[in-house]
């Protein structure tokens, strides 16, 4: 199997070209090719899949799709290339699970198959910035007190002292390293000290801080997870890669972050089913990921819950985790904010579809395009973890049907959706309590959702 300083050698000898010739020249070319060659076709009607056939096909055409097109490197304009047979190693000797946390709560994050009544991997939280270290402390004790919950996202931090954070900065390095001690110290309150932290590291930008910051004398630990970014689409650079490098050289857990845009050079949704099935393949090649962290997104919309985004997610979904030993952890973006019904709906069509075709697991869907600050709490972590389980008891072809009349809900709000609440307008600053009306909200959609079938556990 290709070692990652193969690749980087790939990377300073494949062919030459300009980013715009791949682009144009060679990545749009061939994925239109691959998507007419397999027949791959989008079907509105059915945004929840059920063809084990289909999904074994999308897994062949992006197996092809990967070996013609390659990966860009940004820094020496070069193509990484790979043969089939190359990928398909990767692929055999994939583990298929991923070693994280430590002490009690220590876990093996492995797969799951489509229709499998297996629970997945509970990861909870966001990456969102939260601008005081009160909310950011009270927030992660919130996730980390939810019993089920297997790892968590800790908030960046948009200050240190209240000096702006800039990227590649004395006070990003800062900041990174107080975010982790936040971190520890709120799990150590919610009495779970060993859980971990899996997308490290949230508040630095530049790779020097993210390996400096990264130093065990700060707190963190090989079995925490470091997000390794791959660049839309098909690309990578030295910031990545020297991360991986260094976490490889340290042992630690690497998360292979990839996120296709669909309506971008991706095209529609075949184009960008196919895409993101390759990601799934370049997490293993490439960023030598224990894990990937993985997104479709709509290039209009910002979000994850439009019907061909879903559709997306449930087709590629299916084909990796039925052919690629990779744990995945599926994230969606909301259009709505928190607080409001139409983030929960969305939320729930998110979820359905990742849970009935397989995905190892899901990660709390992130309000209002993951862009408004201090704009994610812990109810939004409560009602994910609750959901995915409820779905674990739907098969696709229960999960479509569910999913449709969600669907019917929000779909005509999507252009223009409820901003909804800031942390600190929803939950007691102080006691990290949500107040008395985003509880009676909660309450009521959950009801609502219970009478269109979808199975909560009573003891919810």
């Amino acid at each position: 199997m290709l070692s990652f300083l193969d690749v980087y050698e790939r990377a300073i000898k494949g062919p030459i070209m300009s980013e715009k010739d791949f682009d144009m020249k060679v990545f749009i070319p061939r994925l239109r090719n691959v998507v007419n060659a397999y027949g791959i076709q989008y079907n509105r009607e059915t945004p929840v899949p059920s063809d084990d056939r289909a999904a074994d096909h999308l897994y062949k055409a992006a197996v092809d799709f990967l070996s013609q097109v390659g990966i860009y490197c940004q820094n020496t304009n070069r193509i990484i290339q790979f043969t089939q047979e190359e990928i398909l190693e990767a692929v055999r000797k994939a583990s298929g699970k991923c070693f994280a946390g430590e002490g009690k709560e220590a876990g093996i994050f492995g797969m799951r198959k489509p229709d499998e009544q297996k629970a997945p991997w509970f990861h909870v939280g966001s990456g969102i910035v939260t601008t005081s270290e009160e909310m950011a402390t009270n927030k992660i004790e919130g996730y980390a007190s939810i019993a089920e919950v297997n790892s968590i996202s800790i908030p960046a931090l948009d200050s240190i002292r209240g000096i702006p954070v800039l990227a590649g900065s004395p006070a990003e390095l800062y900041a990174a390293i107080r975010g982790i001690k936040i971190g520890r110290e709120a799990l150590r309150r919610a009495g779970r000290p060993g859980l971990p932290i899996m997308n490290l590291i949230s508040t630095a930008a530049a790779a020097v801080t993210t390996i400096a910051a990264s130093a065990p004398q700060f707190g963190l630990r090989i079995t925490d997870g470091w997000l390794c970014g791959a660049i839309s689409e098909m690309k990578i650079d030295f910031g990545t890669m020297n991360k991986v490098a260094y976490l490889l050289n340290w042992g630690a857990n690497i998360g292979a972050e990839t996120s296709p845009i669909l309506g971008g050079y991706c095209g529609g949704p075949a184009g960008t089913a196919v895409v993101s099935t390759a990601y799934i393949l370049m997490g293993l090649l490439v960023q030598k990921g224990n894990y990937q962290l993985h997104f479709p997104i709509h290039f209009k919309y910002g979000c994850c819950t439009t019907r061909d985004i879903l559709w997306t997610v449930s087709v590629s979904c299916q084909a990796a985790s039925r052919n690629i030993p990779m744990p995945v952890i599926w994230l969606g973006y909301t259009a709505a904010g928190p607080n409001t019904k139409m983030y929960f709906y969305e939320a729930a069509a998110y979820l359905l579809c990742a849970v009935a075709s397989g995905a190892p697991s899901v990660q709390t869907p992130h309000p209002a395009k993951a862009v408004k600050m201090d704009g994610f709490t812990p109810m939004e972590c409560k009602f994910g973890v609750e959901t995915a389980k409820a779905a674990t008891q739907a098969s696709r072809q229960q999960a479509n049907e569910k999913v449709i009349r969600l669907l019917e809900k929000y779909e005509s709000q999507i252009e223009a959706p409820p901003s909804g609440s800031r942390y600190q307008d929803c939950y007691d600053v102080v006691s990290g309590k949500p107040g008395e009306a985003y509880v009676r909200l909660y309450d009521e959609v959950k009801e609502e959702l219970a009478r269109m079938g979808i199975p909560f556990s009573s003891k919810g």
